[in-house]
């Protein structure tokens, strides 16, 4: 049933038809049918029952008409006694008092306020509205104007169908309607590629939005963006874009620049869209996300999102404390590369294919509103659109001591309890985003789990989302005295830290176990910096020219974030260029040097074949460093720390120990229950001595 106004709406209506037609009129007979059998079925009243029998009566003499139309056809005259009948019925109910606007009338009334719409805009705009969401006015459209041929039958750019019900002339209407119009430019209004009109499925929350809520329109037709959970400082790995993005926002925000649009793209999970969220909370302005959902909460379709966007853009063109937001920009490529012809081929439909690139270029360059969009991969957008990004930051999986910081936050939160030093232990030993953290926790508090659990969790998304790989686990407690090496170690950390030179590189070459990644990390702690490792499984790639590329992409990251880039094997990115077989041997080494000589932050390489090394690539090291076995005195202290027990006399006759071969001794004498034992000990030393294919034939010390 309609309420008082949609009832008045409907008489309006149904008088401009009758003030248009004639009873010669091709709808006057569809005209006079509708007003006696269906008009009171929608029409608001207090009296159900006497309404439903009378319905009985009228669905009765319908049949009998329709039985008489198929006997004598359509087209011919309606008597004019049943004209002038159903015109001043129409014309009495319509004399009655006008009722207050309803809740759909007043929010179409801001609407029109809000983006500057002409008096007509809005007639236009709340027919369509009332068509797509109202039986009743559909039912008169289809029933009354029930005419061959496509713009004879529904709401059409013609706007023959439109001017009847709204009083206006076709012109009017057609005028309206143009490709510059504001209500086609803006999105309120689509044109299909038949001309037929409707509006987006978003735009249905004016009437189905439940509440009396009438002024503030954006919160009715956008979600604005929920608070966050991270903090402001969980972005310290990339605090010197994200301070950029701060500053030019603000004064973006203060002077209302046009076409300000950033991009935040990266890996799924590292706070793209909760980057989004912080960033408008510091800056004290509402997010708005454009196509969120459609007008039941459900999935939108490309093309209102879109179109949400511009009406957006309408919206806010004046307010100086709103912020847009377009996730997951990717929805709208559609697996092509060439974002705007996707984008502007739905924009303004008959549009050629060219035409739309250029409006989605002038949309991006003069949007009122400053947009965070973003994307996973930035490599599926087309240049032309990347261009007009006025900054790009890529986000990465953060650092260990941000990962601590998430971790204990969302530990406090899902009430899962953790001493610090277990924090720290899981942010060392999972390199997960913030998002994973938060869904192993809140996973771990479901199943009234504790970090057994959470690790559990971790483990099993990892696994899911392709990053299987062995869990970074916190190092031993490092023992500088334990390194055996051509240049004291302890030395040349001194000097280096004591200076303000950060540009140098580093090669550390000697047997495994050795220390030479334990040395890596004390040094960077020495410095300050966080230490970023890549394994040679991280860069080589099975594609020509992917290596180069994850190679510049390992260097770019460690420079964002300010680590000590350390790469482990490097013989195997740094082999000798004479010895190639291939050219994409060549062009790695070759991107290695290069980004070794511009790098402007600490850079370490680790190898066990230091012969295999290019002879260019040394010349790039500041610092080359041998490190060897233990020596004996090395060796009987690395027995008393790793066992608390006096080394047997055997041990000095035990030739190329390293610190690694006492930490896997320590290990398997724990799992067999021989810690206590030092003969013992002492003989498992030897085995692992002599596994070693390259182990010293001569012991070269005795006891």
């Amino acid at each position: 049933m309609l309420n008082a106004y949609e009832s008045h709406l409907l008489n309006t209506y149904l008088v401009n038809i009758a003030s248009k037609i004639g009873r010669n009129s091709p709808e006057a007979e569809d005209f006079v049918e509708w007003v006696k059998f269906d008009w009171n079925k929608f029409a608001c009243t207090k009296n159900d029952s006497v309404n439903k029998s009378r319905n009985r009566v009228r669905e009765f003499e319908r049949e009998i008409l329709r039985s008489e139309k198929r006997s004598h056809g359509k087209g011919k005259s309606v008597p004019a006694r049943s004209f002038e009948k159903a015109c001043q019925s129409v014309f009495a109910a319509l004399a009655e008092k006008r009722p207050r606007p309803d809740r759909t009338a007043r929010r179409l009334s801001q609407l029109r306020k809000a983006t500057g719409l002409s008096a007509l805009d809005r007639e236009m705009l709340e027919l369509m509205l009332r068509c797509a969401t109202g039986q009743a006015f559909d039912s008169l459209i289809d029933d009354v104007f029930d005419r061959p041929g496509p713009r004879m039958n529904r709401l059409h750019v013609s706007g023959y169908v439109m001017s009847m019900l709204l009083g206006r002339r076709p012109r009017s209407i057609q005028s309206r309607l143009g490709a510059d119009s504001p209500l086609v430019r803006s999105g309120l209004v689509q044109i299909d590629e038949d001309g037929d009109l409707e509006v987006p499925r978003w735009l249905h929350r004016l009437a189905n939005e439940p509440g009396n809520d009438t002024r503030d329109i954006m919160r009715i037709l956008f979600d604005s963006a929920s608070a966050s959970e991270l903090e402001w400082s969980d972005f310290d790995h990339v605090a010197k874009h994200r301070d950029h993005i701060e500053t030019l926002l603000k004064g973006a925000l203060k002077s209302r620049a046009k076409g300000v649009n950033i991009l935040l793209y990266g890996p799924p999970g590292t706070g793209k869209t909760e980057f989004c969220k912080v960033l408008a909370e510091r800056l004290g302005v509402t997010l708005y996300a454009a196509g969120e959902a459609d007008d039941e909460g459900f999935e939108p379709s490309r093309k209102d999102r879109q179109q949400e966007l511009i009406v957006a853009q309408r919206l806010l063109e004046n307010d100086k404390n709103s912020l847009l937001l377009f996730d997951e920009m990717e929805d709208l490529l559609g697996g092509a590369l060439d974002f705007a012809a996707i984008f502007g081929a739905n924009i303004k439909p008959g549009h050629r294919q060219g035409e739309s690139k250029v409006f989605m270029h002038r949309l991006l360059e003069e949007t009122p509103v400053p947009i965070l969009w973003t994307m996973n991969n930035a490599r599926s957008v087309s240049p032309a659109i990347l261009r007009r990004m006025m900054f790009a930051l890529e986000l990465r999986k953060p650092g260990a001591n941000i990962r601590e910081r998430v971790w204990a936050r969302q530990l406090q939160k899902n009430e899962i309890a953790a001493a610090p030093d277990e924090v720290r232990e899981l942010a060392r030993e999972f390199d997960a985003t913030p998002a994973l953290a938060a869904g192993a926790t809140a996973a771990a508090r479901i199943g009234d789990g504790g970090l057994d659990t959470v690790r559990l969790g971790v483990r099993s998304l990892s696994r899911l989302l392709g990053s299987n790989r062995p869990p970074q686990r916190a190092p031993a407690e490092f023992e500088l005295g334990l390194i055996q090496a051509d240049t004291d170690p302890e030395s040349l950390a001194d000097r280096i830290a004591s200076t303000a030179r950060r540009d140098f590189a580093l090669c550390l070459q000697g047997p495994p176990g050795t220390g030479k990644s334990a040395f890596v990390r004390y040094l960077a702690e020495r410095l300050g910096l966080e230490v970023m490792h890549k394994r040679v499984s991280d860069l080589i790639s099975m594609w020509v020219g992917e290596t180069e590329k994850l190679i510049a992409a390992a260097f770019a990251e460690a420079r964002d974030t300010e680590a000590f880039l350390a790469f482990d094997e490097a013989d195997s990115l740094l082999s000798n260029r004479r010895k190639a077989c291939t050219s994409w041997e060549v062009s790695q080494v070759n991107e290695m040097l290069t980004w070794m000589e511009s790098h402007p932050l600490p850079f370490a390489c680790t190898t066990n074949l230091f012969e295999r090394l290019d002879e260019a690539t040394l010349r790039r090291f500041t610092f080359k460093i041998a490190l060897d076995y233990l020596s004996p005195e090395q060796a009987r202290f690395a027995f008393g720390k790793f066992f608390s027990l006096e080394p047997p006399a055997g041990l000095n006759l035990i030739s190329a120990l390293t610190p690694g071969d006492f930490t896997v001794v320590r290990k398997k004498a724990d799992v067999l229950g021989c810690l206590g034992e030092p003969d013992t000990l002492a003989a498992m030393l030897q085995a692992e001595c002599d596994a070693k294919p390259n182990r010293p034939k001569s012991i070269g010390f005795l006891g």
